[in-house]
């Protein structure tokens, strides 16, 4: 089994609370009481490298942009945003967060940050496999899209090893250098 949901969550505005595990993970749905936990660990260069975002200058930053993760996306925008912390069940240690953005149209977008420590160990790809399963068994997702920067070998490679297909190419731009991206899809069985 792939992952398995430890406290069912009934109100579908709040479609993250709750949490999740897997054989070495547990998914806690982010909140802003997490900044003080992540930010010293969210603050290495490295783990921005390849992704349009940067490390937050404050714990109170991080807990703004965490807060507004939590709440969703606005009523307005037809999509839902589902954010977890994930955390070693051996240690309790937080190593990164894990994202999804579900469309109206069966389709979600996920992405994954993990600490460098954690890099190596296949927390990503178990993190990745669980979440494709909890997309399509909690939300109806057919199917599972991600863009990646050509030169994130390691996040390729757990894209690949989770059963993700390269179907396509596209140039993109990362902080004001052009740069090009695949895109990866996986289809979920109904």
């Amino acid at each position: 089994m792939i992952g398995t949901m430890t406290e069912p969550e009934d109100d579908p505005r709040h479609a993250a609370a709750g949490a999740a595990c897997t054989a070495r993970l547990r998914m806690e749905p982010l909140s802003a009481a997490h900044a003080p936990r992540l930010f010293p660990l969210l603050a290495d260069p490295r783990l921005y490298t390849y992704v349009p975002d940067a490390a937050r200058a404050s714990v109170d930053l991080l807990a703004e942009r965490f807060d507004e993760l939590a709440r969703g996306a606005p009523a307005d925008a037809g999509e839902r945003w589902l954010n977890w912390v994930l955390v070693r069940r051996d240690n309790d240690e937080a190593i990164g967060t894990l994202q999804a953005t579900v469309e109206p149209d069966a389709r979600a977008g996920i992405g994954y940050v993990l600490v460098s420590a954690a890099w190596g160990q296949g927390f990503a790809t178990e993190a990745c496999r669980w979440l494709v399963a909890e997309l399509a068994r909690r939300h109806a997702v057919r199917e599972v899209l991600a863009s990646v920067d050509v030169r994130n070998h390691k996040s390729i490679a757990v894209l690949e090893r989770v059963g993700f297909e390269r179907m396509a190419m596209h140039a993109a731009e990362l902080r004001g250098e052009a740069t090009t991206d695949y895109v990866y899809r996986m289809l979920c069985a109904p």
